[in-house]
């Protein structure tokens, strides 16, 4: 697909060059300039790696709540895989706030907080 995402990104940071360098711009207006490149470099680096870690997310958390590896159709657009990713993290919100304190359910807690580990460790947002 072109323009690309990075392609599109490029350009964007480009035109905010741009309007930087050839006016004379307040300090203010030129600090917000300067945090929108911020942003956009941000995002370009985390892009790469987001429908990947969705995908590896989804699955993990599929099978945490069901206790089972995820037989639904994988999805490729992003926006569906977020969307699902939103879902299951709906879910798991739901469990934790009704899963038992009793010592019976330790290690299904336990379970639950690895997950959450790994989940903030590896989440390139």
């Amino acid at each position: 697909m072109r323009p690309t995402i990075h392609e599109q990104l490029s350009g964007v940071d480009r035109l905010l060059d741009l309007a930087d360098e050839s006016h004379s711009l307040p300090a203010e207006t030129s600090e917000l300039l300067s945090n929108a490149r911020r942003l956009i470099k941000r995002v370009a680096t985390s892009w790469d790696t987001a429908l990947p870690f969705l995908l590896d997310d989804n699955a993990r958390l599929t099978e945490l709540l069901n206790g089972a590896e995820a037989q639904e159709p994988v999805p490729t657009d992003i926006t569906a895989v977020a969307a699902r990713n939103e879902e299951l993290r709906g879910s798991l919100a739901q469990l934790i706030s009704t899963i038992p304190r009793d010592p019976e359910f330790r290690q299904r807690r336990a379970e639950i907080g690895q997950y959450l580990q790994w989940r903030v460790a590896t989440d390139p947002a």
